[in-house]
């Protein structure tokens, strides 16, 4: 499911980017057609020497960002290729922990980067406690769930103890 899940928001992802790159690569060859036809006609008199110079900083000043979101765009693409290589390093070390008998430290470590847990809410056995898991190479993940399979991932641990997991897409 996760595998599926992050090819899902990669390809997505990348489709995205992608398409603001190509956009905004089109238009800063737009702009420096726009800049060349300018200048002629700036040579040729069609234009004053102060529009000219009102639209060339314009122009120019357009360039200097376009190639400033250009770059961003192809840095984006290329961390979505390295959260690729992550997800499988994450798959990964899920497999070795499916298929160990003992949860032991360094497996722990392996998977998992940090855990957050926040204050108890409520008293009694309607007493909440929020723990968010940060995974290593994935981050926190959010599995989006209809209200018929939040069972599915009830689990009692112990006498008094349940762990629920609770999607933010489920209204409490």
């Amino acid at each position: 499911m996760l595998a599926e899940k992050t090819n899902e928001d990669l390809i997505a992802e990348k489709k995205q980017v992608q398409k603001e790159l190509d956009r905004a690569i089109a238009r800063n060859e737009d702009v420096a057609r726009l800049y060349e036809r300018l200048y002629e006609d700036n040579v040729s008199g069609k234009v004053t020497d102060e529009w000219f110079m009102q639209l060339s900083n314009k122009y120019e000043s357009e360039r200097l960002e376009l190639k400033t979101k250009i770059q961003q765009y192809r840095e984006q693409l290329s961390n979505l290729g390295t959260m690729q290589k992550g997800k499988e390093q994450f798959i990964s070390a899920v497999r070795k922990f499916m298929q160990m008998d003992t949860l032991t430290a360094p497996l722990l470590k392996e998977l998992i980067d940090k855990i957050v847990v926040y204050e108890t809410q409520g008293t009694g056995k309607h007493r909440t406690q929020r723990i968010v898991i940060y995974y290593r190479f994935v981050g926190y993940l959010e599995i989006p769930l209809t209200e018929s399979e939040w069972e599915y991932y009830r689990a009692d641990t112990r006498q008094g103890v349940a762990v629920e997991y609770i999607s933010k897409n489920i209204p409490a």
